[in-house]
């Protein structure tokens, strides 16, 4: 029986081993860093992906609501819409939560990041929080979560 215990407890003890979690922290890293890259290409081809299903959700609700806003708009509202998103009048007539991604509202709000310092990553499970440090020194804070296997930005799309 006692080494029944024993061996479980190993076996636990592996599984939560200094090096998985290490191993994890990296991968987790290695998704912020992509994100980075990504916001500073400001190519939404290469933020989608790195995106979980959740905020790729609501990219594709504040598209829908950019284009019914657009549609209703008058032409000096239009005009004005298209400035604030930094989007031109097709783009807008035909956004897409993907497209929405390159506006100036998405990647303004995100606009740090990219020239920001990874800090450490901390790992609970299938979620992780990346801090990091912006230029200016403010210490920010990142969420992901793992789906299909790899890791995926989780944040907020208005």
């Amino acid at each position: 029986m006692n080494r029944l215990l024993i061996a479980s407890a190993l076996l636990v003890g592996a599984a939560v081993s200094p090096a998985c979690r290490g191993a994890e922290e990296d991968d987790a890293r290695a998704a912020f860093t992509a994100f980075q890259a990504a916001l500073k290409a400001g190519d939404p081809e290469k933020i989608w992906p790195l995106l979980d299903t959740k905020t790729q959700g609501d990219a594709d609700k504040a598209a829908a609501a950019l284009k019914a806003n657009y549609a209703k708009a008058k032409p000096a509202e239009k005009a004005t819409l298209e400035k604030a998103f930094g989007l031109s009048a097709a783009e807008i007539k035909d956004v897409t939560g993907k497209v929405y991604l390159k506006s100036k509202r998405f990647l303004g709000k995100y606009h740090e990041i990219p020239g920001s310092k990874f800090d450490k990553a901390t790992v609970e499970g299938d979620k992780a929080t990346i801090n990091y440090t912006e230029e200016d020194g403010d210490k920010e804070k990142l969420s992901l979560v793992r789906q299909d296997g790899k890791w995926k930005v989780s944040i907020r799309v208005e």
